[in-house]
């Protein structure tokens, strides 16, 4: 279970990499600090800012990684008890 954890949040964090590189590239320097730096900016610059051909891809893999690693790891921790 820990192996399909990782595997999602691993999905989750090459999403966020693309989002900042985009940001960095295209945003400037400014919106890419505000992105790492600055909580919950990187998903106002996912809808507001960022523009890609695969954009609702790289959003649902961004947040579809998040929410099964955190259902899994919820089951996990319940079944564990």
């Amino acid at each position: 279970m820990v192996a399909l954890v990782l595997l999602f949040e691993l999905v989750a964090f090459v999403c966020a990499i693309i989002v900042l590189i985009h940001a960095f590239k295209n945003g400037g320097a400014l919106q890419g600090i505000l992105c790492l730096c600055v909580p919950f900016y990187i998903l106002y610059y996912m809808f507001a800012k960022f523009e890609h051909p695969k954009k609702n891809l790289i959003i649902g893999g961004y947040f579809g990684g998040i929410i099964i690693a955190l259902v899994i790891q919820f089951m996990v921790i319940g079944a564990s008890r």
